[in-house]
This record gives C-alpha cells, sequence and structure tokens, in this order.
C-alpha cells in the first residue's frame, strides 16, 4: 500500500508529465544525473513508471570545479544506480576555462551543451533534468535581483525542448523524505551551504524568512509564473510578428528598423530585441533587462555609436537602423600584387587580374574598373583602410571616411572594405569609387582590368 508521500510524489509527477507531454514519442532519454536527491527521486521514479518503455541512459557531467574526494563519491552513485536499473551511464569530464561569464555560468552553459552533444550521440529524444519547485522559487527571485524582465521571472519552464523537468512541481523537502522512506542513499554538495553564493544566501536566509510572512510563499510564486508565463506568452506572438515585418537577417546580424520599432510599445520593443538575441545566438542566456535597454537607448544616439553586450555581441547605431551582431575579430589585410598575377582570394572574397590591349569601356560592370598599365607605380597592394586615407577625385582629395558615409556604409562593411593601391596612393576603393588617375583612352596600349566578386 503506498504511503500518502508515495502518492504525492508520483501523482506530482505523472501531472506534470502528462499536463506537458513530456515522454510523447519518446524511446530513449538523457536522465542528468548529478547522484544528489532530486536526481535519485528522479531516476527511481522514472524506473517506476517506465521500466521497459523508455531506455534511461545516465550522465553525469564532472566539472571538476570540486574535491575530489566528493566528485568520485558521485560517479560511484552514478554506477550504482545504472546498476541497480540496469540501464546504461556515461561519466563526462569538463575544463571549465575562465571566461567574463564566471565558473558557474560557464560550467553550467558547457554541461547543458555536453547533455545535448549526448543525446544526439546515443539517438535520444529528451534530456530530463532534477529541478523542483524550491529551484523555480529560487530561479525567481535571483531574476529579480538580475533585472532579467518579465521573461526571467517566468522563472524555470516544465519544458523546454529537449529539456524537460518531471519533478518541478515537488518542493525540496518533499522529496527528502521520499528518498528517507525508501532508503535511497543520495551525494550532498558542501558547497550549498556556502552563504558567498547568492542562491545559497536565498535558500538559507532570505527564503525562510518569506516563509514566515506567507508559509504558502511556494505555491504562491508557482502560480505568479503560471500567469507570468502565459502573459510573456502572448506578447512574445506578437512580438514575432512585429519582428517578421521590420527585421532584416544578415550573415551573424539582425538589424532593425528604428522608426518602425518606435511604433510600438516598449514590452513589444524589448521583445523584438530579444528575438534577434535568440536569433542570433538560440538562447538569452546571459541577457538582462539592463542589456535590453541598452540596446533600444541606441536610438538617441550618434551614427556609429558601439557598445559591447555578452556573449560576444554587439549593439551599433547606423543611420536609421539598430544593428544587433556577433563580433567578428578585426583582421588587418595587406597583401602584395605581384605581376603577371590572375587572381586572389582574399577571405571570402576574390580579386581577378587581366592585361589586356583593349577595352569596351560601355561594357564595363560596376564590380570592375580598368587602369593604365603604363600610369601605374608597382608594386600593387590590396590592403585594409587606414586611418586618414584619402583619394584623389577630380574636385581634389577625399577622404575614404567621406565616401563611406555617403554610401553609408554599416561599420562592419566599413571593415571589410578593401582598398587597392599602388606607390603612389590609392587606385580604387574596391565597389565604392576610384582614383582620377590611371585613367583608359583609345591610345592606351597596356590595361590592367581588375574585378571584384564574392566567392559564395
Amino acid at each position: 500500500m503506498k504511503s500518502d508521500i508515495e502518492r504525492k510524489i508520483f501523482n506530482s509527477i505523472k501531472k506534470a508529465i502528462q499536463d506537458y507531454d513530456m515522454f510523447k514519442g519518446v524511446k530513449r532519454a538523457v536522465v542528468a544525473f548529478s547522484s544528489g536527491p532530486d536526481s535519485v527521486c528522479l531516476i527511481h521514479t522514472l524506473d517506476k513508471l517506465y521500466r521497459n518503455k523508455i531506455e534511461f541512459i545516465l550522465v553525469y557531467i564532472n566539472h571538476g570545479l570540486r574535491k575530489k574526494e566528493y566528485l568520485k563519491k558521485e560517479e560511484l552513485l552514478t554506477r550504482k544506480y545504472a546498476l541497480k536499473y540496469k540501464i546504461d551511464h556515461k561519466i563526462i569530464k569538463l575544463t571549465i576555462p575562465r571566461t567574463k561569464l564566471g565558473k558557474e555560468a560557464t560550467a553550467r552553459d558547457m554541461r547543458y551543451k555536453a547533455l545535448v552533444k549526448c543525446m544526439k550521440q546515443v539517438k535520444g529524444q529528451v534530456i530530463v533534468l532534477g529541478h523542483n519547485l524550491d529551484d523555480v522559487v529560487e530561479t525567481f527571485f535571483m531574476n529579480v535581483i538580475r533585472g532579467s524582465g518579465g521573461r526571467g521571472l517566468r522563472s524555470i519552464p516544465a519544458k523546454r525542448p529537449p529539456f524537460i523537468r518531471p519533478i518541478i512541481a515537488l518542493k525540496k523537502g518533499e522529496i527528502i523524505n521520499y528518498l528517507k522512506a525508501k532508503k535511497l542513499d543520495y551525494s550532498k554538495d558542501e558547497t550549498n551551504r556556502l552563504l558567498n553564493f547568492r542562491r545559497n544566501l536565498l535558500r538559507h536566509k532570505i527564503i525562510p524568512q518569506l516563509l514566515k510572512i506567507n508559509p504558502d510563499l511556494h505555491n504562491v510564486i508557482k502560480r505568479t509564473v503560471e500567469i507570468l508565463k502565459k502573459d510573456d506568452e502572448y506578447l512574445e506572438s506578437q512580438a514575432d510578428k512585429v519582428f517578421q515585418r521590420l527585421a532584416v537577417r544578415k550573415f551573424k546580424q539582425v538589424s532593425l528598423d528604428i522608426k518602425k520599432l518606435l511604433k510600438y510599445n516598449p514590452a513589444i520593443q524589448n521583445r523584438v530585441v530579444m528575438k534577434a538575441i535568440k536569433v542570433l545566438l538560440g538562447s538569452l542566456d546571459g541577457f538582462e533587462s539592463k542589456h535590453i535597454a541598452q540596446i533600444i537607448g541606441l536610438k538617441n544616439k550618434e551614427n556609429g555609436k558601439k557598445i559591447s553586450l555578452p556573449k560576444k555581441l554587439y549593439g551599433q547605431k547606423e543611420y536609421e537602423r539598430i544593428i544587433i551582431g556577433i563580433a567578428k575579430p578585426v583582421r588587418r589585410i595587406k597583401v602584395s600584387v605581384n605581376a603577371g598575377q590572375d587572381f586572389l582570394i582574399i577571405g571570402d572574397n576574390v580579386i581577378k587580374f587581366k592585361t589586356v590591349a583593349k577595352f569596351d569601356l560601355k561594357a564595363r560592370k560596376k564590380n570592375c574598373e580598368v587602369f593604365n598599365l603604363n600610369d601605374l607605380k608597382p608594386p600593387l597592394e590590396i590592403r585594409s583602410k587606414k586611418d586618414g586615407d584619402f583619394i584623389e577625385t577630380k574636385i581634389g582629395r577625399k577622404k575614404i571616411k567621406k565616401i563611406f558615409q555617403e554610401h553609408k556604409l554599416s561599420m562592419e562593411r566599413r571593415k571589410e572594405t578593401m582598398i587597392l593601391c599602388d606607390q603612389k596612393g590609392i587606385l580604387w576603393v574596391i565597389g565604392l569609387a576610384r582614383s582620377s588617375r590611371a585613367f583608359i583612352d583609345k591610345n592606351t596600349e597596356k590595361i590592367m582590368v581588375v574585378t571584384f566578386a564574392r566567392s559564395h
């Protein structure tokens, strides 16, 4: 006969699985196993509910961030439970580098990526995580502190493919009581007691005080999260339609029309920007409301204003648009053009050279320029723009920066633009402007034809 705690545990898990269709069509699932109480409860109940129906694989991620004795114990427990339930297991060891995000956030990011990679390798359909209701409450308040906005206050979702969380509605205390009743061993993470971590301070000091004010705090936060989820889903659906109307997606960047964006309510503006970030990076991890405000704030900045964002993203004001893009390393180009050379390949660009005796100027295309070879002073080179660069025109010198402005080139395009020079100076700002010297006429005997194209 089932005890009250057993009925509570199984009813909650079955309801979550049913409400969110967690295992619909699933034949193989990766279970993220830490050997802590949540993951032990998870694999024990899943085995009871789905033995011989779904193949589970336990995956333990060793970040190497804690004492070896604890990590060794957790690995042993992983093997013990894999043997107990006669299922496969994997132990994945990660080396966490130093990043601007900090070790904890970096470890979390790498852990999720490792789980997804493992799921694909074993041809699984879902990754089962052991987050509980205490985690939902803690994450809710963590996101309030971070200023994560409405989306952050949705806390942890029960399902966000490929991740599912069957014990999301259970309190930690209920899980512990169940494990004690079933005499199931689990490990304890000693770092959970350290108050220098914000989450631990919330867990052990702040939330207990809030529970004194309202003992039903967990259910209150749960209902609040569900309301916010519905509100946010509606606003997001509206923002998706707006994004399709005013966003232009290019390679590694999204461009937003400022005037069109400002016609909408700030709630939609924020979500359109968030959509742009998600399109570029796949998620909003690492982004807070302050970053969204900084991006939208570019509308009042001068042309060319650029801001750095998390995850190597940048925001930039470019005339009547806000550009959100993935920062590329600045690559300075300087390539010599040898006599008789047929072509050069520089990055994604192909520049062809040909010497001819005659050329019909009427047939010249925009990606082509011709020069009187006898008027050039070799050697020639192709290079990036330098500060102070100018080109000689029929009405005098003109700065290359001015040419960029006249063509309304984005900052990224400016970096990519190449310049053809000889020893006298700039001959051609490739694709944009030609020097006023080395023109050809009907008497020109040697003509250098230069054409420019992208390789894809």
